[in-house]
C-alpha cells in the first residue's frame, strides 16, 4: 500500500517548505521523483493522482508547495518568483538525497505548465538529476503573455507595474490581482472557462487563494528558459494558439 506522509524541509531564509512524500512498497532504496505545480498552483491542484501512479510503479515521490503558497511558509504570500522557486526546488532534491528510502543516484524531476520552465532550467544546471519530464512547458513567458493580454490593455498593465513598484518603495505590500475570473472589469491572470474550472476545482479550505501579486505577472514575462538558461542543450519548441494551465 502506498503511504503518503506530510513532510517539510528548509530552504534559504529558514523558510519551511511543506509537501507530501509518497512511499512505495518494497525494499528501499527506491528511485525518486520531485514534483511541484505551475503558476500559483498548489499540490492539491491535481498532483496526487500523478504522484500515486509513480509510487505504484516503485518511485518515492515528493510534491511540495512553492514558498508563499499552500502549506509552505514564505512572505509575501501569493508571490510567484521563478528564480526563487528554482532555487527552492534544488533544496527539494537535496531533501530527497537525504532520505534513506531514496537512491540518490536515481532522482528525477517532473514539472507541469509554468513549473515546466523551471524543469528545463534545473535539468540543464543540476547534474544530480537523472531524468526530467517537462509537460507542456512555459518556454517564453513574454510570448505567452502576448497571447493572454490583448494589445489594448498593455499600457494599463505596464502602468499597474509602475504603480505597484512605487507603492512598495513607500513600504506598502505588493499589490494583488485575481488568478482567475470571468468578470472583465476585475483584473485577473486567466479568464478562460477551462482555467477557471481548473483553479477553482474542489480543495480543502485554506489551501489556496484566488490571488497573486501584480509583480508575479512581470516576473512571468521575464521568464524565458529557452534563451540561455538551458546551456548547450538544444531543444525544439512547439507553439499553441492559446494558453491554459495544465493539471
Amino acid at each position: 500500500m502506498i503511504q503518503r506522509k506530510d513532510v517539510q524541509f528548509e530552504a534559504d531564509g529558514a523558510v519551511q517548505l511543506r509537501g507530501w512524500l509518497f512511499l512505495p512498497d518494497g525494499p528501499a532504496p527506491h528511485p525518486a521523483i520531485t514534483m511541484a505545480h505551475g503558476y500559483a498552483g498548489v499540490k492539491e491542484h491535481g498532483l496526487e493522482p500523478f504522484a500515486r501512479a509513480f509510487a505504484e510503479n516503485g518511485f518515492v515521490v515528493l510534491t511540495h508547495d512553492h514558498r508563499g503558497f499552500g502549506a509552505s511558509d514564505g512572505q509575501p504570500r501569493q508571490d510567484v518568483d521563478p528564480w526563487r522557486q528554482i532555487a527552492d526546488w534544488r533544496r527539494a532534491i537535496s531533501y530527497l538525497e537525504s532520505l534513506p528510502e531514496v537512491d540518490p543516484e536515481q532522482i528525477g524531476l517532473w514539472g507541469t505548465s509554468y513549473a515546466d520552465g523551471h524543469a528545463i532550467v534545473l535539468g540543464a544546471t543540476d547534474r544530480r538529476l537523472r531524468a526530467v519530464v517537462s509537460q507542456v512547458p512555459t518556454i517564453s513567458g513574454f510570448e505567452q503573455g502576448r497571447r493572454r493580454i490583448v494589445p489594448e490593455t498593455v499600457a494599463a498593465l505596464e502602468e499597474s507595474f509602475s504603480e505597484d513598484e512605487r507603492a512598495q518603495s513607500r513600504g506598502e505590500a505588493p499589490r494583488t490581482l485575481a488568478i482567475v475570473g470571468s468578470d472583465p472589469a476585475v483584473p485577473a491572470s486567466y479568464r478562460t472557462q477551462e482555467a477557471i474550472d481548473f483553479y477553482l476545482q474542489p480543495k480543502p479550505d485554506g489551501e489556496w487563494e484566488n490571488e497573486v501579486t501584480v509583480r508575479s505577472t512581470r516576473a512571468h514575462a521575464c521568464t524565458s528558459p529557452e534563451s540561455g538558461s538551458t546551456g548547450s542543450r538544444p531543444h525544439r519548441s512547439w507553439w499553441s494558439r492559446s494558453t491554459t494551465p495544465s493539471p
